[in-house]
């Protein structure tokens, strides 16, 4: 019974993409497309834990509804995994809301793909000592290097809404209601970081040191003018 609410997830997924292709039938749907949760608060789903080591540790675990990481070795992460799962070939917007319970480095690295750059990418928010923001990688370079480098504080226990918007020529990013990355695209050179992050392609999330929950993931098709 489980394996057919995950089957029927992947099938809305599909189908929520499906006609992203098709700019003309675009022009009479609302903006305000239902959400597609990734998370129903009761299983990892179609996600699966990342062992990033040799060690076999389970970091990863389901607990009052939200998804817990424990603090790896150093990373802990999770990555789609579902042969059915097809990553968005359109604009699209990914949302997720996530509190720091203990740790001093990245809490959220989110990898994405970036369809107009055949690539995937990740937004790192509070790296290289809890601070640092920003997208891994911009021509060549990590976040604490290229052009979308900010820093923030963030509180321990506090829950924050995250979330990347990937359009034509554009990747933007906020944190909470603060816009911390517009980064126009079309002559950048997007990649990975090299190293184990890259196991989170295409869509994943991991965590440095650092105890984090996650109470929601969704991802929701946009449209903009282009």
């Amino acid at each position: 019974m489980l394996k057919l609410k995950h089957a029927i997830a992947v099938v809305a997924i599909l189908n929520f993409f499906s006609c992203s292709s098709n700019k003309g039938s675009d022009k009479n749907t609302s903006k305000e497309e239902s959400i597609i949760k990734l998370f129903d608060g009761k299983s990892l789903g179609i996600w699966k834990e990342l062992q990033f080591g040799e060690e076999k540790n389970t970091n990863v675990r389901i607990e009052n509804g939200k998804i817990i990481f424990d603090r790896g070795d150093p990373l802990t992460g999770m990555v789609i995994n579902d042969s059915n799962f097809e990553p968005p070939n359109d604009e699209y917007e990914i949302t997720l809301k996530a509190r720091k319970i203990d740790g001093r480095d990245f809490f959220c690295a989110l990898t994405f793909p970036v369809p107009e750059k055949n690539s995937c990418c990740t937004f790192v928010a509070g790296a290289w000592g809890g601070q640092v923001t920003g997208l891994s990688n911009i021509d060549y370079l990590d976040a604490n290097k290229n052009i979308t480098r900010s820093t923030l504080n963030y509180d321990h226990d506090r829950l924050y809404t995250i979330r990347v918007e990937v359009t034509h020529g554009r990747i933007r990013c906020w944190i909470d209601k603060k816009l911390v990355v517009n980064c126009i695209i079309a002559d950048k050179h997007i990649s990975m970081r090299p190293g184990p992050i890259e196991k989170c392609q295409p869509f994943g999330l991991a965590s440095y040191e650092t105890k984090v929950e996650f109470e929601s993931i969704s991802l929701r098709k946009v449209f903009t003018n282009n």
